[in-house]
């Protein structure tokens, strides 16, 4: 059934292309996206607004809508992923965010090992990549992407069937930490030029996090940490443990001594130039993120915003936008980018001088959390200079009002 629609709706809208005035060619994209992203049809989605931006490079509708369609589609092919491998989504998921993606219950996963794993990372940072490219040159011609993002399905289970509980907005709440009840009354949003530049921002934050993990190798961790995720971890380490019965020290002290062994095991750096690519994300979501607020503070209109100037009006409670809160975001950019540069160095408690951030990417070592938090890690890269102080980052978030990590995720 849902074939026969999107048949039908490839044929209206091309239909529509051919033979209206241009002037509606724009409208004829912008609602193939709306349908696709509401049906879950993401992969015809995807082939009818290419063939429509092919037709039209400077269709920015369409631009606006296929980028859009693949950031989701980036998200949906990684839970598919995660679906095979039977992810048991838990609530806090160490240091890897694409953990927390909310995965269907799979009553048949298959094995998994560490490569595997690494695979879908980076499969999830090449279809990021295409996702923020095809968004790039998004322009002013007043391109509105009208969604009800409590409509918007994927097929997160990969069964070819986007149901009613495949929803984007589940993973809206999971990575806000947002529940039903802190949600507005409606979710319905017209996103413009100066979204699809956030959103690009937000996919270089994915990726720079992504990336960190793809440039070292890990395997150990992985054998020692992941049976807590996924059923059936193929490792030496999995296949020697011992069924836990009902033994409460086992079930409680197994996983505290997972933890420590995740976070103790050396990870030597195989691929620097991922490491290099991570500081290079993180300048670029700072790029975009003074871009955005740009296009955002040169908008007139007021209408149904995803994040508003002073002038407009938020649909989010948790997400008020004031001149002092631009002005502070834009302190918290500036004093980031000195950090991530190098030119600002960053204080360690063990030491008199800072360490230079900007080495430690561009000219990377083995990764061992423990010695970072002692101190040795941090040793070749101390150096003599200004150090960002906890007073200067206090002094900024300050006109946040205790808010400033969820505003943050929204700022971007």
């Amino acid at each position: 059934m849902i074939k026969c629609l999107v048949r039908w709706r490839q044929w209206l809208v091309a239909a529509a292309v051919v033979c209206v005035a241009p002037a509606y060619a724009d409208e004829a994209a912008n609602q193939a996206a709306v349908f696709h992203l509401e049906a879950g049809t993401l992969s015809a989605g995807d082939a009818e607004l290419a063939a429509i931006l092919g037709a039209d490079p400077a269709n920015d509708d369409a631009r606006m809508g296929l980028g859009t369609i693949r950031f989701i589609k980036a998200i949906e092919t990684l839970s598919q992923g995660l679906y095979r491998y039977g992810l048991q989504s838990p609530q806090r998921s160490m240091m890897v965010p694409v953990l927390r993606l909310p995965v269907p219950v799979n009553p048949d996963p298959e094995p998994i090992d560490y490569d595997d794993f690494h695979a879908l990372i980076d499969r999830f940072v090449q279809d990021l990549a295409m996702a923020e490219s095809t968004l790039d040159g998004v322009g002013d011609s007043g391109v509105k992407l009208r969604l009800d993002l409590t409509a918007l399905r994927y097929d997160a289970n990969g069964d070819g069937i986007p149901a009613d509980d495949e929803r984007f907005i589940a993973v809206l709440q999971r990575v806000t930490g947002m529940r039903d009840e802190d949600m507005p009354g409606t979710l319905v949003f017209a996103f413009d030029k100066a979204d699809a530049i956030w959103l690009r921002g937000y996919s270089n934050v994915l990726m720079a996090f992504s990336q960190f993990w793809l440039a070292h190798d890990w395997r150990e961790s992985f054998d020692v940490a992941f049976p807590h995720f996924f059923p059936e971890v193929e490792s030496p380490f999995a296949a020697a443990l011992a069924e836990p019965g009902s033994d409460p020290m086992y079930t409680e002290g197994a996983p505290l001594a997972d933890m420590i062994s995740f976070i103790h095991i050396r990870w030597q750096v195989t691929e620097p130039e991922r490491m290099a690519a991570v500081r290079q994300h993180i300048k670029r979501m700072i790029a975009l993120s003074r871009e955005n607020w740009l296009a955002i503070e040169a908008e007139t209109d007021d209408d149904r915003e995803w994040l508003p100037s002073p002038r407009q009006t938020s649909a989010f409670a948790s997400a008020q936008v004031d001149a002092e809160r631009i002005a502070a975001w834009r302190a918290v950019l500036d004093e980031a980018e000195a950090v991530i540069d190098g030119e600002k160095l960053v204080p360690h408690w063990r030491f008199r001088q800072g360490f230079n951030l900007a080495k430690v990417f561009d000219a990377p070592r083995a990764f061992d959390l423990v010695l970072w938090l002692t101190g040795p890690a941090a040793l070749p890269f101390l150096e003599d200079g200004p150090v960002t102080t906890a007073g200067d980052w206090e002094a900024m978030i300050g006109a946040f009002g205790g808010s400033f990590g969820v505003s943050a995720i929204w700022y971007n």
